[in-house]
């Protein structure tokens, strides 16, 4: 028995109309009738008579121009532009011992922007009771805006989120304290509240202005101080999996050797703190001492990841052997995310500057090496263009996300629709 198709009501045709166009905007500063049916398909009347309706809903503006119109007789193309200042969306990403913040207008546009040190608390709840109406609020006021003008906050957790329902996964090992951390935002901030992983949100921002801007298959691996984690965009979609979990590497931790804790400096310090006791004679296969054992006094308790980088820069053969072991760990769960998934790109994060510097050369070294004996062509590498603010940066754009799918009935979409119905130009 076949389903009769209904025929959508021409609302429903505006609406699709409307959301294609404002797509197309947000490609552009501003565009002429022109250029969004291009964009769009649509015709020209129904271009003009769409942007009216977005202009009469604040949503888009007509751009005046201070040009004067000199050889091109007739009336100057109308130019339209979102406008960026109907609304605002703020971005939170709350760790233990740092919160981030952003807030931005409808553009993405930053308006007000902090990170800000706390006292560390292991618990997410209380770090986010604590700091994260009065950073939210404390943003607002740097921005210059009215509370009553945002829209939608976008909260970075460390776990994993389930694609339909947008809350924290039921996976046991995550259920308590991040589910807490939601309901304690929603309950004191005025505003509608949307969670994401942050590793996710990471790659979001990374695709959007970093450094996976235009690739649609791309993986983002951050070697956080929790161990790993991934942020996977297949065919331009976020990929969570059935219950969110995509992207949780637990087991690649403790398979990798990077151990389910610490992340890459805490690794690098503790291979540094083994080198500088085999060299004292106390391990278990003594070595000659060097740059690393005289920085460390000959003390393993004293070794740091800056002893083992400065080693490194004077050609410490102990602290190029650390780097290769890193490189070498980092390189597993490269080959094994994109021999699955097959994306142009890795992009890594969770490095800082120092660091960056000294173990991309090995990881893209031991990354080649695990291809070659793979025997199959190895993804580019790059290192995280947004640094520490690529969570936040997704955030925004997951928080304007959720904005538009409700302005124009497209709840809860990562990547908005590109196709209007052209049922409008038929009448």
């Amino acid at each position: 028995m076949s389903r009769r198709m209904s025929t959508p009501s021409a609302a429903q045709i505006r609406w699709i109309n409307a959301a294609a166009i404002y797509e197309a905007m947000r490609a552009r500063e501003s565009c002429t009738a022109g250029d969004l049916m291009t964009a769009t398909g649509l015709s020209r009347p129904t271009v003009h008579t769409t942007c009216d309706w977005l202009i009469a809903q604040n949503l888009v503006a007509e751009v005046v121009s201070d040009l004067v119109q000199d050889a091109q007789p007739g009336r100057p193309a109308r130019r339209y532009r979102i406008n960026p200042r109907a609304g605002f969306v703020l971005a939170l990403d709350i760790r233990e011992s740092r919160v981030t913040g952003a807030v931005a207008d409808l553009t993405g546009g930053i308006c007000s922007e902090l990170c800000r040190d706390i006292a560390a608390d292991p618990s997410l709840r209380s770090q986010a009771a604590v700091h994260g109406p009065s950073i939210a609020h404390e943003l607002v006021e740097l921005a210059g805006i009215d509370a009553g003008s945002v829209w939608q906050v976008c909260v970075s957790i460390p776990a994993p989120v389930q694609s339909r329902e947008y809350a924290p996964s039921t996976a046991a090992q995550y259920r308590a304290d991040t589910r807490d951390v939601i309901t304690e935002l929603e309950q004191t901030l005025p505003w509608p509240v949307v969670a994401e992983n942050d590793a996710n949100l990471a790659m979001i921002g990374e695709q959007w202005q970093g450094a996976a801007h235009h690739h649609d298959n791309a993986v983002l691996l951050d070697v956080c101080e929790h161990g790993f984690g991934a942020g996977l965009i297949v065919n331009g979609r976020l990929v969570r999996g059935s219950s969110g979990l995509a992207g949780e590497m637990t087991s690649v931790d403790l398979l990798s050797g990077m151990g389910p804790a610490g992340g890459v400096a805490r690794k690098v310090a503790q291979l540094g703190a083994e080198a500088v006791r085999d060299a004292s004679g106390t391990g278990p296969s003594p070595a000659q001492t060097g740059a690393l054992f005289d920085l460390a006094h000959g003390d393993p308790e004293q070794v740091t990841d800056e002893m083992v980088f400065a080693a490194l820069d004077v050609g410490d053969p102990a602290a190029r052997r650390i780097a290769d072991q890193v490189g070498a760990i980092v390189a597993r769960p490269i080959a094994m995310l994109a021999t699955l998934l097959d994306p142009e790109l890795v992009v890594i994060c969770g490095l800082s500057a120092e660091a960056a510097d000294r173990l991309m050369p090995p990881i893209e070294e031991q990354t080649l090496e695990l291809y070659r004996r793979l025997a199959a062509p190895p993804p580019r590498l790059a290192l995280s263009a947004l640094g520490g603010r690529a969570t936040v940066i997704g955030g925004v754009r997951r928080a304007l996300n959720e904005v538009e799918g409700r302005l124009f009935g497209s709840p809860h979409s990562d990547r908005w629709p590109a196709t209007a119905l052209r049922a409008a130009d038929a009448q």
